[in-house]
């Protein structure tokens, strides 16, 4: 069961990427999945005898990220679908993986952020045009995929 939880999550986490790159978006239904994967995820561990303790922590983790998250939107910082992936994917990789999760989401981003700028380089661009914005849904699918499948593994 893990395993087919996992595959959707990769999926949703990749077809964010994909729409964040095409359309500088991400439809919530893509952060409700994975939200709805890791209560999921929440509620086989604690079937299986897990402690209510993880699930709390796992909880209490993703509205730190979320809060943490719209902090940086009403700032300008991160986008609002960007804020709900971040959140979303706490939620479904749980507070025991978010270290590996944010760190693979910074490093694919800073990737993502140099890629950006020798893009830039190479393209004329009209003066007075503004660049593209960093679809970083990108970094954050990279960092969510990467942790999911380090858990497999753990």
């Amino acid at each position: 069961m893990q395993l087919l939880l996992t595959l959707a999550a990769v999926g949703l986490f990749a077809t964010a990427a994909v729409t964040d790159t095409r359309s500088r978006k991400i439809p919530n239904v893509l952060p409700v999945g994975l939200a709805l994967l890791g209560l999921a995820r929440m509620v086989a561990a604690l079937a299986a005898g897990g402690g209510a303790g993880a699930v709390a922590a796992d909880l209490a983790a993703a509205a730190a990220v979320f809060a943490a998250g719209a902090a940086a939107f009403r700032f300008g910082l991160l986008g609002g679908g960007d804020a709900k992936l971040l959140a979303a994917g706490t939620l479904w990789l749980g507070a025991a993986a978010l270290g590996p999760f944010l760190l693979a989401t910074v490093l694919a981003g800073g990737l993502l952020a140099v890629a950006f700028l020798l893009a830039g380089l190479l393209r004329r661009r009209a003066p007075g045009t503004a660049a593209a914005s960093l679809p970083y849904g990108i970094a954050i699918a990279a960092g969510g995929i990467l942790a999911s499948a380090g858990a497999l593994w753990t």
